[in-house]
């Protein structure tokens, strides 16, 4: 799965002096473009999250309303 195309590459060394950062319908939006895409899909009494973003796609298995999950799994 290649999202190169969907990410422009940008400069992360360079210091902006504003910051941005808002999620608008799943994709993460900063200052230097669009960052990656999530999604959550409710499960019965578990949530899925996946997260594409460039190095690939992460995802995090919760229990909604407990703060327990564990995240960070590595899908693609």
């Amino acid at each position: 799965m290649n999202l190169n195309n969907l990410f422009p590459n940008s400069k992360m060394t360079e210091k902006s002096p504003l910051n941005f950062d808002r999620t608008v319908a799943g994709f993460n939006i900063t200052e230097h473009g669009i960052k990656s895409f999530t999604k959550s899909i409710k499960l019965g009494p578990l949530q899925l999250t996946l997260n594409a973003r460039k190095s690939g796609v992460l995802g995090s298995i919760s229990i909604p309303g407990t703060g327990l999950s564990k995240r960070n799994i590595k899908l693609f």
